[in-house]
């Protein structure tokens, strides 16, 4: 057999063989391997096999993560010699993370393999089995839907059920509620959700943030069990009692896993493709501020999308502490903001090309359609101020901004300077004194366009005066706000790209550069 044919013939075993089919209901990378899928040894040289799927799992192994092996329906069996060598060749950390392996309809062959493994090598790893007689019974521990089952397998099975049900859904408050339902349109009806909010303010207000593998790890099963069934409950619970950051973490991952429609929809997909990754950042931040977060389904998923990548460009700002980068965090956070009909399609959009972020631009795809959400994210986290720049991070619910139709709303030159002076460096504090209002604001370098159902009277651009109140948390250039009984604006000066501007209680510091 010639390399080509060689090689072609290695990729279609390959992608039959093993697959990851999203996340399990603990937001773990889910693993697919399919025993029928084991070729003829005299086509196919099994060393080589080996080779190329230690390398698929290594995209994995360095989080927790699932595996379900589905061992009907096997035709060719590997070597006793090949399977020994090639599970002491996987060391460790293959064996560590692997936090559940469910053996589907097993034989002879799968039985006598993984009980001389947990025997011989690993009686903590034989703990991590599960054997499964039907698909039914796997629909119970993990989401069936998502999982390519082949043909041999749905015949074993039909020996054992006639029929596959899937659980039934119990009756939510809180998780695998819509946005809508909980927040309204613009985040007016409830502000966050509280398990983002409780969970956010637990692991900024703790050592969460410098815990290593943060969003990577994940907590005890039962631990994050309990904690999300008092969230349905809507029952008080505190945080701090669980004594481990993962169960907060993985809060937030599950929260957005279990939406009824995903914060990217497969609609959004051809758009993403599109955004334009070069030396040139701003443009970038412009396209991702004026075509991708204006197509997400609602207001209120753009405010809980900014509120978890706040909170994800903190924790990769001491990544040298917990060894969570924005390319790690994009790696695993981006599996839950995904859910489409076709699991594969959904695992190439979260793909993460490039290495560790730097000052340099973001290595991504530079072909025309290639990019990837996970790209997009990673981008985002690293330049998180630029992109959401005036979007609070709202916890509270905040009522929408309406106007008269007879009174409009148009911005005017106030006639004052725009040089910077230490009164304009001084935040307002409480209700201003004054009853006329500055209503004009200079724009911003970006415009975005709200989505289709944006806040009743909010202007369509993120740097409009009507939008204060939905500014980031941390300042970026624009120095005093006042309010009025209609709005709230604000006035001061533009930041240039990048300038850093630190706040300390109600006095901004830091480089301002005014806009040209």
């Amino acid at each position: 057999m010639h390399n080509a044919e060689e090689e072609e013939r290695m990729q279609e075993v390959m992608d039959e063989f093993i697959s990851q089919a999203g996340v399990d209901y603990e937001t773990r990378p889910m693993l697919v391997i399919c025993a029928s899928a084991f070729p003829n040894p005299k086509e196919v040289n099994y060393d080589k096999l080996f080779n190329r799927i230690v390398a698929y799992l290594d995209l994995y192994v360095e989080s927790d993560y699932t595996v379900v092996l589905l061992a009907a329906g096997s035709q060719h069996q590997p070597p006793w010699s090949w399977v020994w060598q090639a599970y002491r060749t996987l060391n460790r950390k293959y064996r560590k993370n692997l936090k559940r392996l469910y053996v589907v309809h097993s034989n002879w062959f799968s039985k006598m393999l993984f009980s001389l493994a947990g025997a011989v090598i690993s009686p903590k790893f034989f703990r991590k089995i599960t054997y499964i007689s039907t698909l039914s019974e796997l629909a119970v521990h993990v989401p069936l839907t998502q999982i390519p089952i082949p043909a041999p397998v749905y015949q074993e099975n039909s020996k054992h059920e006639t029929r596959i049900q899937l659980p039934v859904q119990q009756a939510s408050t809180l998780f695998g509620v819509s946005l809508t339902e909980l927040m309204g349109e613009s985040g007016e009806k409830g502000g966050l959700p509280r398990v983002l909010k409780e969970s956010i303010a637990h692991l900024r207000s703790t050592v969460g943030l410098t815990s290593e593998g943060l969003f990577r790890r994940s907590p005890s099963s039962l631990l994050l069990k309990q904690a999300a069934e008092a969230y349905d409950r809507d029952q008080a619970i505190s945080l701090h009692t669980f004594a481990d950051p993962n169960v907060a973490a993985v809060l937030i991952k599950k929260f957005l896993r279990d939406l009824p429609e995903p914060l990217f929809p497969e609609s959004m997909y051809p758009l993403i493709r599109k955004c334009p990754f070069s030396h040139n950042d701003n443009e970038t931040v412009q396209y991702i501020r004026s075509v991708i977060l204006p197509a997400m389904p609602s207001w209120s998923a753009v405010i809980v999308l900014s509120s978890v990548l706040h909170l994800l460009h903190d924790v990769s700002l001491k990544a040298n502490e917990n060894k969570m980068n924005s390319h790690n965090l994009a790696i695993v956070i981006c599996p839950n903001l995904v859910s489409s009909p076709n699991p594969l399609v959904d695992v190439q959009m979260c793909a993460v090309t490039g290495g560790t972020p730097s000052k340099s631009p973001l290595v991504a795809p530079t072909q025309e359609g290639t990019a990837t959400l996970g790209n997009v994210i990673k981008f985002c986290i690293e330049r998180y101020y630029e992109i959401f720049d005036e979007l609070q991070d709202r916890s509270e619910a905040v009522r929408p901004i309406s106007f008269p139709e007879a009174e409009p709303r148009t911005s005017f030159d106030t006639g004052r300077s725009d040089e910077i002076d230490d009164g304009m460096l001084v935040m307002s504090v409480g209700p201003s004194k004054s009853t006329d209002s500055v209503r004009s604001a200079r724009k911003s370098l970006y415009s975005l366009s709200l989505p289709s159902r944006p806040p009743t009277g909010i202007s369509p651009s993120l740097s409009s005066p009507t939008f204060s109140s939905f500014r980031a948390t941390k300042p970026t250039g624009r120095a005093s706000t006042q309010q009025s009984p209609g709005a709230s604006v604000t006035r001061g000066a533009n930041k240039s790209l990048g300038s850093p501007v630190e706040a300390t209680g109600i006095t901004a510091s830091g480089f301002f550069t005014p806009s040209l």
